[in-house]
């Protein structure tokens, strides 16, 4: 016979195990929320169109948002005002009432991510199957309310906030004019589309004081020694692909604009941003460690944060060296047929954006979860593609780095170049934004 006091020990053991794993459960249902409102918002950009700069608006200023409005419900963390360029202040919580974080931050998060994108009808259609589940949640009519209004009044100054980041004026600035110097970008084919976000160096930065705080070196010359090297690099590279590197290679490609023609239709591939895939992986990351809500929030905004830093300097260098793509020089150098293995996005080559933001968000993510993170990335696998494992986000950002190189998008300089800038940003970022 058990003795009643440890009978009873037993019982206050197992009841505080049973309140502990119900909590774990309603974690992970909360995390599962947040991972579906993210891709409704992936979702619909998708669908869009939405170029690689501004998809990096919509998510950092939609998860700062969320963040800002969960935060109170965590004395450890900190709001960003006062540490965000331009973001001075944040709403209060009344003092002593009672609020559901959750539907504060998917509120705060749902009416910045509503006024930003596009197709606002769609993604109201995506969201409202996350919205039913909010509906369900067991809370007080005025907790409720009082909680959807302190979300509101979060979007409300973010959605201020952004209006003063000088978007607005980029979308009346004149269209760019090609250079016409030997090895500057030229419009590439199939669809010889106009630069993209020729001004975005224009848009307010976050975290660093400038668009060039990190001024990388110039690409080698034209027809360089080196630059005759990289090309021919490039070129030997994408006619010799293994079955393997065409597999990463694709699975990184992350173009918004790729097409595909059949007989005389032209029609666009739906493919994710850059940022959108590695917000995605940010999601796994976060519901794989187990995060509490305002953790994650907080994992998810500084992701989002360092790279839409990392957009802004990669448009600045980009435009400044306004360097010529493979393809271009390859065909007048080395084969007028050759085609690289991906379509070439409509901007200049240097440095390589992909390997910038990789190198940004896995530095982030290293911070919080490690360098040994075993993970699965299916954040592709709604538009068709299969997922992949990795054993750190910095494997994951290598190869998404050097697939460039094998897609024929990118030379070696800008994709070792780019690697060091992401460093460099996530670095800067953390130093003003960790939780002291």
């Amino acid at each position: 016979m058990i003795p009643f006091r440890f009978s009873g020990l037993i019982s206050v053991l197992f009841l505080l195990h049973s309140h502990k794993g119900i909590a774990q459960q309603q974690q992970q249902q909360n995390l599962q929320l947040v991972k579906e409102g993210v891709f409704a918002l992936t979702d619909v950009m998708i669908r869009d169109i939405t170029s690689p700069p501004v998809a990096s608006r919509n998510y950092v200023y939609s998860l700062v948002a969320f963040y800002e409005a969960v935060l109170p419900g965590d004395k450890k963390y900190e709001s960003y005002a006062g540490l965000l360029n331009g973001l001075d202040s944040m709403p209060k919580i009344i003092p002593g009432k009672q609020y559901d974080w959750l539907l504060a931050g998917m509120t705060a998060f749902y009416k910045t991510a509503y006024a930003l994108v596009f197709s606002k009808e769609q993604f109201q259609d995506a969201y409202d199957a996350v919205q039913s589940q909010l509906n369900k949640k067991k809370v007080s009519t005025d907790v409720h309310k009082r909680s959807v209004q302190f979300g509101e009044q979060v979007a409300a100054c973010i959605l201020q906030w952004a209006s003063q980041d000088g978007f607005g004026k980029t979308r009346t600035m004149v269209r760019y004019t090609l250079g016409k110097q030997a090895g500057n970008w030229q419009q590439t084919g199939p669809d010889f589309m106009e630069a993209i976000e020729p001004n975005w160096n224009t848009i307010r930065t976050l975290t660093l004081s400038k668009p060039d705080e990190f001024l990388l070196p110039q690409p080698a010359p034209f027809k360089s020694e080196i630059f005759l090297a990289e090309c021919d690099e490039v070129y030997k590279v994408g006619n010799n692909l293994t079955l393997a590197q065409r597999a990463f290679t694709n699975f990184w490609d992350c173009n918004p604009y790729a097409t595909e023609t059949v007989g005389h239709l032209m029609y666009s591939i739906k493919k994710i941003s850059p940022a959108g895939h590695w917000i995605g992986i940010t999601g796994i990351a976060v519901q794989q460690k187990k995060q509490g809500l305002v953790a994650a929030m907080y994992t998810y905004s500084l992701v989002a944060v360092a790279i839409f830093d990392a957009i802004i300097a990669t448009w600045d260098e980009k435009y400044r060296s306004n360097y010529i793509r493979p393809v271009t020089a390859i065909q007048e150098l080395i084969s007028p047929t050759w085609e690289p293995f991906l379509q070439t996005p409509p901007f200049p080559e240097y440095p390589s954006g992909h390997s910038v933001i990789s190198a940004t968000a896995a530095t982030i993510l290293t911070h919080f979860f490690g360098n040994n993170f075993h993970y699965v990335d299916d954040v592709e696998k709604p538009y068709g593609l299969p997922s992949r494992s990795f054993n750190s986000f910095t494997e994951a950002a290598n190869e998404a780095a050097v697939s460039r190189l094998y897609g024929g998008l990118h030379f070696r300089e800008a994709i070792d170049n780019g690697k060091i800038l992401g460093k460099n940003i996530a670095s800067k970022t953390l130093e003003k934004l960790m939780v002291k």
